[in-house]
């Protein structure tokens, strides 16, 4: 899924008259695909082997029969639309399917397929014929960076084999060898180099070199270990797997299954293709979700801007500030996937003439600051028919995203809301009808999230945009702790300087719309600050919604020139490198804190088939796997779900057996639940080395005591064991006697 793409390729192209356009290889090509693989969903044939093609095959034949039909379209846009158009359409039929309580996915994808295969066999609209333009003669120039990029990837794929899996207080920093580095560095200069000097082709070199930085900085860690690496990804493996077992939701359990938009897309997609279990494709999410984000903020660029430097710059930068680990498999992923894709849909078809007071003000402002005159903007103009189903996407994607995701409705209308009412996209009602939407479904959900979460009655600004460390005090390293968290502080704000700076730049270049537009998305997310408290994420969020558009004001800010100088590619290369080592540094060295071992995810899904409703469970920290399986909800309460490591924290004292039930039984009758006959202890050597090590949850060997009794007390037994985790199960009756 590489960012190939010859939108930057100039020189004469030879014109025919516009000939009906009939089916071509390619079409001809991908409706064989679909037939095969629906004839592959039907029977359940292929297995997991053949899973990951069915799923390729599952998005590209529905999204391409129809993109196929928009004309005149960026080519990086129709990639981002041929995706999101299959996904879509799946994601759709699975909430129909999940409301009504008719779960039947592989029939439904089999009837998906052949739709989109009879599409595509049907001729498609008129278009001009055009001449591929002629490759360049081979020369050392032109192939050479070519043979760099080749080299760099096969050194790094040799690197991983080498890498020390055996963490530290620096992750895996210092577990890279040094040929880990060489590699990246190599890749970041060829993107430097190829984004500074765009000409015939470059775009080729520029977006293969920006997938492989993708590849490196984003599946590294994924690809050293056998599951996936971050401890939040199980409770939505958990959620999907309970979709795909049961088939159907239950919105009793928790506020998961109240927004269950992507875990039945998930569950739909997993089933139709063959994976019959979340865990075997989740830990690709992180990828995945990264190299389409780059795509869609490499198209939204190119929908502003025609030059090649800058939509570049723009994905370049993106890719290498987007510290915040937010592209795991989760449904805040894939509502904010789909929030850039609804704002590339508006960028390109629902652009309009704002209203005469912003264009007085627009005018005023140009004259009284603007430089230069205002470079052309080529706006392209669609039929009536193409912008009413352009509004038609973005009321769809906004429904899958307020299906989805509690929050990301609200921070995406922060910035279209206000560009909407003046006009700068249209119609204007656009606008209000995406907030209702959101308000809609939120109103017969909004007691459980009072009750359970607060709904704008805990409001703290502070909390919202400030950061608390697990610890009072930093960790050993000085990158652990608060310091990593200040170093990521410094890329975001290093980040935003350099789109502050861009914005200044390009509106004093006379370029006042284009700045005013981008400014209004980046800025409004701050005002999220002031919802309802989301701890010390509320700030990440903001980071996050405004990243896109902060890219591309520091793009602005080193090639807003017609002919950038030394002294703009110096600076660009100076800065982009300091964004490499930071991300680098911010990314990969807290890997050891959140890094989840095989042994503990098999230790959680033996627990998941052997605990039965009533049962309470105790673990030594909240970052074991414990909600991973279908079963989730029999232990998912608090009180029925027990960690000890908040009554640790910071205290010297042995913790017994008896002192675990008594905290049990206290926690139990706080939730008003009865005392528990059967308990089942977690304890797990990784996890209580991380507790007591840079995180410094609790003191080191503070529970050997606690398991000790529970190998010495009778009423207790050792009913599971591998390689680090041990899981003893208690019976009341007996215990100490």
């Amino acid at each position: 899924m590489a960012l190939l793409i010859r939108g930057d390729v100039s020189g004469p192209m030879h014109s025919r008259t516009s000939l009906p356009r009939r089916p071509g290889y390619p079409e001809y090509a991908l409706a064989l695909l679909g037939a095969l693989t629906a004839v592959l969903i039907l029977f359940d044939a292929g297995g997991e082997s053949m899973a990951g093609a069915k799923l390729l095959v599952c998005l590209a034949v529905p999204g391409w029969a129809l993109v196929r039909w928009l004309r005149h379209v960026d080519p990086v846009a129709r990639f981002v639309f041929t995706v999101v158009a299959g996904a879509t359409a799946f994601a759709l039929t699975a909430a129909v399917m999940g409301w009504l309580q008719l779960w039947n996915p592989r029939p439904a994808a089999v009837g998906i397929l052949l739709v989109s295969v009879a599409v595509l066999l049907i001729p498609g609209p008129r278009t001009a014929w055009q001449a591929p333009a002629r490759l360049p003669r081979p020369q050392l120039a032109t192939y050479a960076p070519w043979l760099v990029l080749l080299a760099a990837m096969v050194l790094w794929a040799a690197t991983l084999e080498s890498t020390n899996h055996h963490l530290g207080d620096y992750g895996l920093l210092t577990a890279f060898p040094a040929t880990w580095y060489i590699s990246l560095a190599l890749v970041v200069a060829l993107c430097i180099w190829s984004a500074a000097r765009p000409g015939v082709h470059s775009g080729w070199l520029a977006g293969a070199s920006i997938t492989g930085l993708v590849v490196i900085l984003y599946s590294s860690a994924g690809l050293l270990t056998d599951v996936p690496r971050l401890p939040w990804t199980y409770k939505h493996i958990a959620v999907t797997d309970l979709i795909q077992t049961t088939g159907q939701f239950d919105p009793d359990i928790d506020i998961y299954n109240r927004w269950p938009g992507f875990f039945l897309f998930s569950a739909f997609l997993g089933e139709s293709s063959g994976y019959k279990d979340a865990l075997s494709y989740a830990g690709w999410a992180e990828p995945v979700f990264a190299l389409m984000n780059v795509a869609l903020v490499l198209a939204i660029a190119r929908t502003l801007t025609k030059n090649p430097r800058i939509y570049w710059t723009s994905a370049l930068v993106f890719a290498l500030s987007n510290w915040l680990n937010q592209n795991y498999y989760s449904p805040q992923a894939f509502a904010y996937t789909l929030h850039l894709t609804m704002c590339l849909v508006i960028l390109t078809f629902l652009r309009g003439t704002p209203a005469g007071w912003v264009q007085r003000l627009e005018d005023r402002l140009a004259n009284r600051f603007s430089r230069s005159k205002p470079e052309p903007e080529e706006v392209k103009t669609y039929t009536g028919r193409q912008q009413a189903l352009a509004i038609v996407a973005v009321l769809v994607l906004q429904a899958m995203i307020v299906m989805s995701h509690q929050l990301t409705p609200y921070l995406a209308i922060l910035g279209l809301l206000p560009l909407f009412l003046v006009r700068y996209f249209k119609p204007a009602w656009v606008a209000p009808a995406l907030l209702m939407m959101a308000l809609l479904y939120l109103l017969p959900n909004a007691e459980f999230v009072k009750d359970k979460y607060g709904l704008l009655n805990s409001f703290d600004i502070f909390a919202n945009a400030g950061y608390k460390a697990a610890s009072g005090t930093p960790g050993p390293s000085l990158l652990s702790g608060r310091w990593l968290a200040r170093e990521a502080l410094a890329l975001s704000l290093f980040t935003a300087l350099l789109a502050g700076l861009g914005f200044i730049r390009n509106f004093l270049r006379g370029n006042v719309r284009t700045t005013l537009i981008v400014g209004t998305f980046a800025a409004t997310p701050i005002i999220g600050l002031f919802g309802t408290s989301y701890g010390g994420e509320g700030r990440l969020r903001v980071f996050m919604f405004a990243l896109p558009w902060l890219a591309i004001g520091a793009a602005w800010l080193f090639w807003s020139g017609k002919l950038p100088g030394r002294k703009a590619v110096v600076g660009a290369a100076s800065a982009i490198s300091v964004m490499a080592i930071m991300f680098t540094t911010v990314y990969f060295q807290n890997e050891a804190n959140v890094r989840v071992p095989a042994a503990d995810v098999s230790a959680s899904r033996w627990l998941d088939s052997n605990v039965q409703k009533g049962d309470a469970v105790v673990e030594t920290n909240y970052h074991l796997p414990l909600l991973v399986g279908p079963h989730y909800s029999f232990y998912l309460r608090s009180g029925q779900l027990v960690s000890v490591a908040s009554k640790l924290h910071n205290t010297g004292q042995p913790f017994t057996g008896d002192d675990m039930l008594t905290y049990v039984d206290k926690t139990r009758a706080a939730a008003k639940m009865r005392p528990s006959d059967r308990v089942f202890v977690v304890v797990s050597d990784l996890q209580q080395r991380t507790s007591t090590g840079v995180l410094r949850q609790f003191p080191k060997d503070v529970l050997v005591p606690l398991e000790h009794d529970l190998d010495v007390a009778r009423g207790s037994e050792l009913v599971f064991e591998n390689k680090s985790v041990r899981i003893y199960e208690v019976t009341r009756a007996d215990w100490g006697k």
